[in-house]
């Protein structure tokens, strides 16, 4: 008797260890609620690409079926992480992954101007530039403190909006755009997420998004709207066709890639600390940062292969993690597995591209909302003094102004309006990092930053 409950003991605190193998039993329905919390945002960005590029119903799936991949083997990678001698593929955090929001705009320009050949290409060369940024992040860390990091996520979510808007709509470009059901079923989108977000518990107020598409994917089938003739003819198993779109190379793109993969890096440094953080008690580690870029880095090269777009942590998932403190790799490795199982069947990737645009619209509202806030949370840690509002405010109005008016840059030539233009994320990230050396700090600014140093020398192994 003794025996069995140390057994039993053994296995329930299992769920809080980070090399904790938990019984399938219980390991499951945990991965499926971190699933649950990712799947959603994993899948939006491959639906905005493929709707305003005007891909084939063909092409659409192949897509979703290879974002389902991609998230899949990324989260394996990080999970359970492969070592070269002192060299370190992948954190061994508790972390999901998934499509990352930071190459959204300059992924559906790219991809609407010049196809996704041209779109995974720069990839690829971002992603083999990206290795070398994980080696050098850590000595780097200091010249992003909170002040920068959250200004780039306000700009990521704020980009959005427009997307957002055009989809809540009907679609850019739609002949539907406009009309009063896509209003209609979006709002009912966002309220049902509103409802779930604010008086559900524990499951329910975790994939809140999740359920506030199926009720408005529900309104819409009953509408009409949906067309289920793809998802007929759709087969329940196939192999995800590597390059499917080919691979072209600009160095132009590739240029604005590797920035962005920069910026990238920076963002999963914060996930990677609130998952050690709030689910380890610790600060992570040199080692594990490191190993997570570059992790993440050979999991965008073959993402680049197999049709799928940058990966990166996700927001939410890590903070599930902080909350329940259940920090398994184990688990993290059951929701993997179940992406990738469910990227070999077209049918359920075929099903999620009947989803109307005003359903996607409403969700997006809400995530690129949360995206940016999530955003104006860092900067708050700066405590809002005169240099932090002029820092983020001057980055913001200049990156996303230009952005807004691209017809300002249309003197400058091609490649510049490409750069600054369609990604407002650059020029942000580059004005904010300036400001952020160049102004002089005062008695707070001084604080924050001996904080943030603090916490960064906590994380030397």
């Amino acid at each position: 008797m003794k025996t069995n409950t140390s057994e039993s003991t053994s296995r329930s605190t299992a769920i809080y260890e980070l090399d904790g193998r938990p019984p399938i039993t219980q390991a499951f329905p945990l991965g499926l609620q971190q699933l649950l919390a990712m799947f959603v945002g994993n899948i939006v960005p491959m639906l905005l690409v493929s709707g305003t590029a005007g891909l084939s119903t063909a092409e659409s799936t192949l897509l979703l079926q290879c974002s389902l991949l991609g998230a899949g083997v990324a989260t394996l990678i990080q999970a359970f992480p492969i070592k070269f001698g002192k060299v370190q593929i992948g954190s061994g955090l508790p972390v999901m992954m998934g499509l990352t929001y930071t190459f959204l705009p300059i992924c559906i320009s790219v991809s609407v101007n010049y196809g996704l050949a041209a779109l995974f290409g720069a990839q690829l060369i971002g992603g083999l530039v990206s290795i070398i940024i994980g080696f050098a992040l850590p000595k780097v860390r200091r010249f992003f403190p909170p002040i920068v990091t959250g200004t780039i996520i306000v700009s990521i979510g704020v980009s959005c909006f427009p997307t957002a808007a055009y989809n809540l709509a009907g679609g850019q470009g739609s002949p539907d755009t406009g009309l009063a059901y896509n209003w209609i079923i979006g709002g009912i989108v966002i309220v049902a997420i509103m409802l779930c977000s604010g008086f559900g518990k524990g499951l329910v107020n975790a994939a809140a998004i999740l359920i506030g598409m199926v009720a408005g994917y529900l309104v819409s089938v009953v509408w009409g709207i949906v067309d289920f003739t793809p998802v007929a003819e759709a087969a329940w198993f196939s192999l995800p066709k590597p390059m499917a779109f080919g691979l072209e190379f600009h160095m132009d793109f590739a240029v604005v890639f590797i920035l962005l993969f920069f910026i990238n890096a920076v963002e999963m440094t914060g996930d990677f600390t609130v998952s050690a953080t709030g689910g380890l008690n610790r600060q992570p580690k040199n080692s594990e940062l490191q190993g997570g870029i570059i992790g993440n880095s050979v999991a965008c090269i073959f993402s680049s292969f197999f049709n799928c777009f940058a990966t990166g942590t996700y927001s939410q998932c890590s903070g599930i993690v902080a909350l329940t403190k259940v920090c398994s790799r184990f688990v993290m490795g059951c929701a993997a597995v179940t992406l990738v199982v469910a990227a070999f069947c077209p049918k359920l990737s075929a099903l999620l591209s009947t989803i109307p645009n005003c359903v996607i619209g409403g969700a997006t509202i809400v995530v690129f909302s949360m995206i940016a806030l999530s955003g104006m949370s860092l900067v708050s840690r700066s405590r809002f003094t005169s240099r932090s509002m002029l820092l983020c405010g001057t980055s913001l109005a200049l990156g996303l102004g230009i952005s807004f008016a691209k017809d300002t840059l249309a003197g400058a030539g091609e490649y510049v309006q490409m750069f600054f233009g369609e990604s407002s994320i650059i020029l942000v990230a580059g004005t904010a990092l300036i400001l952020n050396i160049l102004l002089p700090k005062d008695g707070v600014d001084k604080v924050v930053e001996e904080e943030m140093l603090a916490e960064i020398r906590q994380a030397a192994d």
